[in-house]
């Protein structure tokens, strides 16, 4: 039986079958010292250009948001730092960009967190106003690439 995903009126993630309880490439954060968090997400960028969501919001076979096994940043999280841990060596594509995102898909800025040049993005060195989700924007079709995404904040 293959397993079947899908979000309830609620927005809730609903599993069945062998994909009940399977968590999936999903952010979590590891705490350091005093207040530092950093939320770490492990992508797999082989595939077309596309933002890289984890949830179909909307059933209709293309994961476009967020689902409730996602971690935020938290409202109030002072950003600090972001890197990238190459785990599989990237081929094809051009670049991606590691951005902020409403639970629904929304952006809140695409290239927030990391530009598509690797530089800090404009939301490094600022407290964030509300929970936000991170993901990975690819330019490029990618036929190959892992990567940690690596976002340091104060909380």
């Amino acid at each position: 039986m293959a397993g079947v995903d899908w979000v309830n009126p609620d927005g809730l993630l609903v599993r069945f079958g062998p994909n009940q309880g399977v968590r999936g490439a999903k952010a979590g954060v590891t705490m350091g010292a005093g207040k530092r968090r950093e939320l770490v997400l492990t992508v797999d960028l082989a595939g077309p250009a596309r933002t890289v969501f984890t949830a179909d919001r909307n059933n209709d076979g293309t994961n476009d948001g967020f689902s409730g096994l996602d971690t935020p940043i938290p409202a109030g999280a002072m950003l600090k730092t972001q890197s990238v841990r190459v785990l599989t060596p990237l081929a094809g594509g051009t670049n991606f960009s590691v951005g902020t995102y409403l639970l629904n898909g929304t952006a809140d800025n695409a290239t927030g967190i990391r530009t598509a040049a690797g530089a800090d993005g404009p939301q490094i060195g600022t407290q964030t106003t509300a929970e936000r989700f991170v993901a990975v924007t690819t330019t490029g079709a990618y036929t190959a690439g892992r990567v940690q995404i690596i976002v340091g904040y104060d909380y």
